[in-house]
């Protein structure tokens, strides 16, 4: 199953998992996971054993081109 372009940032939730942020960025899960753990990725918390990133932070982040 090949998954869809994101074209908007409407259809991003306003919090995401690694994966879909992954997706974003054109990462592998690992090295945000990785990047996450060393407080490294904006915007990204805890959810019990499960990082989230915020939408908005990591958009910033995006477009600041960091």
């Amino acid at each position: 199953m090949k998954l869809q372009p994101i074209t908007d940032w409407a259809q991003v939730p306003i919090v995401i998992d690694l994966p879909f942020a992954a997706r974003l960025l054109g990462r592998s899960v690992e090295s945000l996971k990785k990047r996450a753990q060393r407080n490294e990725l904006p915007g990204a918390f805890k959810v019990g054993n499960l990082w989230r990133v915020s939408k908005d932070v990591l958009r910033q982040h995006i477009e600041s081109g960091r």
